[in-house]
């Protein structure tokens, strides 16, 4: 007895999702330009999505560069050069420099301490403002 019942259910779902396919269809026949202002509001709000999608991805690559670029400052570091040089040889300065070793030294390097030290240099974190 369950399976007729559940039969006439499946039925009378069916009858109801074409009523309203139908209903559908005659609303969007009385006002044309719905349909189109749906499909620009879905547009809009699928390329808010893959926007917000492609800056988290340019977020995640600049802080990748960053870390790299730390990790190249810190070798230029442990060549024995002052800050000073490495400022003129890459064209960054020296708040930018002191930024990245302060990004080195929070992913772990711990090269950087033992260099400003040895250089003189005041990392970022520990200045007053």
């Amino acid at each position: 007895m369950g399976s007729k019942s559940n039969q006439a259910q499946a039925v009378r779902d069916r009858a109801r999702d074409a009523r309203l396919k139908a209903a559908r269809e005659r609303r969007l026949r009385l006002d044309p330009d719905q349909l189109a202002r749906e499909r620009r509001i879905d547009e809009a709000s699928v390329d808010v999505e893959v926007a917000w999608e492609d800056r988290a991805q340019a977020e995640q690559a600049i802080k990748d560069a960053e870390v790299a670029a730390a990790s190249a400052i810190e070798r230029l570091l442990a060549e024995k050069l002052a800050v000073k040089e490495i400022v003129q040889l890459t064209g960054l300065d020296q708040a930018t420099i002191r930024r990245l070793r302060q990004v080195g030294a929070d992913t772990g390097d711990d090269a950087s301490a033992s260099e400003d030290a040895a250089t003189g240099v005041v990392p970022a974190s520990s200045q007053v403002a």
